[in-house]
């Protein structure tokens, strides 16, 4: 007799870029596992070099290994490497609550992206470091003076799409840019973004700077956003007419 055996596709691939997140990755894990939901989880990793692989391995996620250095690189390969077609993108650190991703799925039935905003709840907000210069004051200044930003929190790090939305965005940025690259082009692509509150949550693990450097870290890459993006986002807020 003949046996046919059928690999059914997960209704949605989690993805998580990581480096040395060997803490992080395990509170992220376990959240995830209690999701009632037809799921895949990719951990991808930029070489780290403490337990971060071992302990994503321990709690099933499926590996993929990502020697080229960067976050938009990461999300990329995990796109590729993503066997549905519904993506959700997710920090590997603990800052977000997976427990919100059935909610998005249901809300992206109606639209492009679903985004996770810390800035429309309040709760747990003290524990974010460097909450006003990170999560109010850079992005004040690029939604309300540079750029029409379809979302409260141009840099979240929790997003879901599908994979023709990704395709359709044509990202470049091979670091943290890419967050604010795609907000760029959502509104130039004129896409429909519901966004979804979320509360502020600690890290888990040593932050890979700390308060201070963080802090000039932040403002660099804003500069590099304004020296990239300042021609699109001028576009995207005064259209010619």
């Amino acid at each position: 007799d003949t046996v046919f055996c059928f690999q059914m596709t997960p209704s949605i691939s989690i993805i998580l870029p990581t480096l040395n997140e060997e803490r992080g990755i395990i509170e992220t894990l376990k959240k995830i596992n209690k999701l009632d939901l037809d799921k895949e989880v990719l951990v991808v990793d930029g070489l780290s070099t403490d337990n971060t692989i071992k302990n994503a391995k321990a709690y099933g996620a499926r590996i993929v290994i990502e020697k080229r250095k960067g976050k938009g690189v990461a999300m990329a390969t995990g796109v590729k490497e993503a066997k549905s077609n519904m993506i959700c993108f997710l920090d590997g650190d603990g800052t977000y609550p997976p427990r919100f991703i059935p909610k998005m799925l249901e809300l992206v039935k109606n639209c492009d992206v679903v985004v996770a905003s810390r800035l429309l709840r309040k709760e747990g907000a003290n524990d974010c470091m460097n909450t006003f210069l990170h999560y109010r004051f850079f992005p004040f200044i690029f939604k309300n003076y540079l750029g029409k930003f379809k979302t409260s929190e141009p840099i979240t790090g929790m997003r879901l799409l599908r994979k023709e939305t990704w395709n359709k965005l044509n990202l470049k940025s091979h670091d943290f840019l890419i967050e604010t690259e795609m907000e760029v082009k959502m509104a130039k692509n004129k896409m429909k973004v519901i966004e979804i509150p979320i509360p502020c949550i600690k890290r888990i693990g040593r932050s890979k700077w700390d308060a201070s450097w963080g802090t000039l870290f932040k403002i660099r890459n804003y500069v590099k956003i304004n020296e990239k993006y300042l021609k699109d986002l001028v576009v995207i807020r005064y259209p010619r007419v």
